[in-house]
């Protein structure tokens, strides 16, 4: 069983810094991996697999509640979905190849940097606009949190108990909303 650690403060600027900061140690943790000798292939998987999770579950619940409040508060949401279209691109990319082949390890690292340069530039435009949007920060927050729990908790869950609405691992939703 999988266990989920709720980031705080529970306010959508932090939640979002905490997505941030659990994807980039995930992207460090594999560089080092790149660096040592012998055979982490198994090790690499894991953080592949994690990474491609966070980045999934994280994108899912953006796209659902992040991306219609910033809209009615008249933020442009260009730089969010480009940020996801690069995410969904980077988790296309990983279900492709082995970790431990030398493609693959430069593939990772790549479109990991890119994903957190996006990332960067994101939190950059986005964030410093939040506090004056009129948006409810803390209830938009604790909402993303409970979303995440729930899709992690259905995940988590074997198939023959997994409800139709719990939506694991939903298709991205962004285009809605151009």
């Amino acid at each position: 069983m999988t266990i989920h650690v709720t980031p705080q403060p529970a306010d959508v600027i932090g939640v979002l810094l905490q997505n941030r900061a659990s994807v980039n140690r995930l992207l460090d943790a594999y560089a080092a991996l790149c660096e040592r000798s012998g055979d982490t292939a198994n090790e690499k998987l894991a953080i592949v697999e994690r990474v491609s999770l966070e980045v999934t579950l994280d994108s899912q619940v953006e796209e659902e509640l992040l991306f219609p409040a910033l809209h009615l508060a008249g933020i442009d949401l260009k730089p969010f979905q480009g940020f996801h279209d690069t995410a969904w691109a980077l988790i296309a990319q990983l279900a492709i190849g082995e970790p431990g082949e030398v493609k693959f390890d430069s593939k990772v690292l790549s479109l990991g940097r890119d994903l957190a340069r996006r990332m960067q530039q994101v939190h950059d435009v986005t964030l410093p606009q939040l506090p004056g949007s009129g948006i409810d920060l803390a209830t938009l927050g604790q909402r993303m949190i409970d979303r995440k729990d729930r899709l992690m908790e259905a995940f988590d869950r074997p198939a023959e108990e997994e409800d139709e609405d719990d939506d694991p691992v939903g298709r991205p939703v962004s285009g809605l909303l151009h």
